[in-house]
């Protein structure tokens, strides 16, 4: 169930990746590499021809980290084997980040993008939202007004 809300979120900011995005065109989603049973969620490539490989989460843990380097790591061997010498960098598209995660993308130097998505995407994936309640203006009542029983305005009604 968790994977299937992750996709659906993953789908939504892929058809508005343009939005999210700018100058950035979506390659792939479920992007896969031969030999292998690794899947990275999405790929995209920008303007200055910088490839990027997206691994969408609700909430990003420590195996999340693990699943990007492995995907750049396959991405780049793959790319190599092709003769092609492009810049892979990787993604972790999430709602929140264990503390720790962050810490050690900027610590090790990983080189490895850590997007914050938009509450707005909790929708596509039917997650729950700790948004703050809406509230609706008070219409205030007009005295003598009595739409309900269909008597003209300023009538009073009689018992």
């Amino acid at each position: 169930m968790l994977h299937e809300r992750e996709c659906r979120v993953r789908d939504y900011y892929a058809s508005e990746l343009a939005q999210y995005r700018p100058g950035e065109l979506l390659i792939a989603r479920e992007n896969s590499y031969d030999g292998t049973a690794v899947r990275g969620d999405m790929r995209t490539i920008d303007r200055s021809n910088v490839t990027r490989l997206w691994e969408f989460k609700i909430s990003a843990s420590y195996e999340a980290l693990g699943q990007i380097l492995v995907y750049v790591a396959m991405a780049r061997r793959a790319e190599e084997a092709a003769g092609n010498d492009c810049l892979i960098r990787g993604v972790i598209a999430a709602f929140n980040f264990q503390p720790e995660l962050r810490y050690t993308v900027e610590r090790l130097n990983l080189s490895i993008e850590l997007v914050t998505l938009p509450p707005v995407l909790a929708h596509a994936g039917g997650i729950p939202t700790d948004a703050e309640p809406a509230s609706f203006p008070e219409i205030p009542r007009q005295s003598g007004l009595l739409v309900s029983t269909g008597a003209e305005p300023n009538q009073q009604e009689t018992p």
